[in-house]
C-alpha cells in the first residue's frame, strides 16, 4: 500500500465474524461473546482475544477526527461480513457524513495480490446513509436466528456491490435438505477424496473452487475437526486424512449426515436443524 501511494493511519478489524456465533445487541455482550469465540477458532487466550477485539472495536469511535475514512474490504464472505458489522456501527454516525469511503474490490483478487500500480488507481467510493442502512440491515439478519430475512434480503439488488453473493454463500454453510451437508463441509470432503491429505492441501483445494468464501486455514482445520469427531465421522482422526466408509457414503448421497451443535451467524444448527438450504429452490427452508 506504501508503494502504491496509500498512507495513514491503520485499524485492522479481525473478529471472523463469518465464524461461530454473533448477535444484534449490546456492544460489550457481543464482545464477550466473540471472544469466546475467536479463543476457540485461533486457540488464544479468552481475556486476550477479548482486550484484542475491544480495542479494535472501540477504535471506531474516534473515526471522526478523520478528513477521510477508507474501508479495505473485498468481495469474499469473510470480508463482507465484517463490513456489515462495521456499517452496523457507524450507521447513523453524524461527524461521519461526506467523510467514509469503501475502496472497490474487483470480486476476484484480494487487495495483496493487485500490483501496485492498480492499487494506486483504485477510486473509493463515497458512502452514504444508504450504504449504512443496507449494512445494518444486513447485519441484523445475519444475527438473526431466523435465516429467512437474510434469504430475502441476498436476492434483493443491495447497494453494497459483493453482498449479496456473500450472504448467499453464508446460508449454503446451513445444512442441505439432500445431505445434510454444509457447501464448506462438503467441499472439503471431496478435497480429501480427490487426494487432499492434509491442512495445507485441503486449504488450496477450497480456496480453487470457492472464489466466495476465501477460507483460512484456522477455518478448514475447525471444520476438519467437526467432522472427524465422534463414533459417525467422515474423515479419519488419523493423518494423512481419508474419507471413513461413512463419508464416502455421505458424499456419495447414499447417507445423510447429522451435523453437531454449532452456530452459523445467529442460527442454531444441530443433529435436527430447523432449518436448511434448499438446492432445488435455493434457498432457505424451515425443517419438515
Amino acid at each position: 500500500m506504501p508503494q502504491a501511494g496509500w498512507a495513514g493511519e491503520y485499524l485492522p478489524i479481525a473478529d471472523p465474524v463469518c465464524v461461530g456465533a454473533v448477535s444484534d445487541g449490546d456492544l460489550m455482550a457481543y464482545l464477550g461473546q466473540r471472544a469466546r469465540v475467536v479463543a476457540l477458532h485461533a486457540g488464544v487466550d479468552a481475556q486476550e482475544a477479548r482486550l484484542r477485539l475491544g480495542r479494535e472495536y472501540m477504535a471506531l469511535n474516534g473515526l471522526g477526527k478523520y478528513d477521510r475514512v477508507l474501508l479495505w474490504f473485498e468481495h469474499d464472505l469473510w470480508d463482507q461480513a465484517v463490513l456489515i458489522r462495521v456499517l452496523s456501527l457507524l450507521a447513523g454516525r453524524a461527524p461521519l457524513e461526506g467523510r467514509l469511503f469503501l475502496v472497490p474490490a474487483d470480486g476476484r483478487r484480494a487487495f495483496a495480490r493487485m500490483p501496485a500500480e492498480e492499487l494506486a488507481a483504485l477510486e473509493p467510493v463515497p458512502l452514504g446513509a444508504l450504504q449504512l442502512e443496507a449494512g445494518a440491515e444486513a447485519w441484523a439478519a445475519f444475527a438473526d436466528p431466523d435465516p429467512t430475512a437474510l434469504d430475502r434480503l441476498s436476492r434483493r439488488a443491495l447497494p453494497l456491490p459483493h453482498l449479496a453473493p456473500a450472504l448467499r454463500r453464508h446460508l449454503q454453510d446451513l445444512p442441505w435438505r439432500n445431505d445434510g451437508l454444509a457447501l464448506t463441509e462438503r467441499l472439503l470432503l471431496r478435497a480429501v477424496a480427490d487426494g487432499a491429505t492434509d491442512l495445507p492441501g485441503a486449504l488450496a483445494a477450497l480456496r480453487r473452487a470457492d472464489p466466495v468464501f476465501q477460507v483460512t486455514d484456522l477455518i478448514v482445520k475447525e471444520v476438519a475437526q467437526r467432522l472427524s469427531a465422534g463414533p459417525q465421522r467422515l474423515i479419519g482422526r488419523d493423518a494423512p486424512w481419508q474419507l471413513t466408509e461413512r463419508g464416502r457414503m455421505v458424499l456419495a448421497g447414499e447417507a445423510r449426515h447429522r451435523p453437531p451443535p454449532r452456530f452459523q451467524g445467529g442460527v442454531m444448527v444441530g443433529p435436527d436443524p430447523a432449518w436448511w438450504w434448499d438446492r432445488r429452490a435455493a434457498g432457505v427452508h424451515g425443517a419438515p
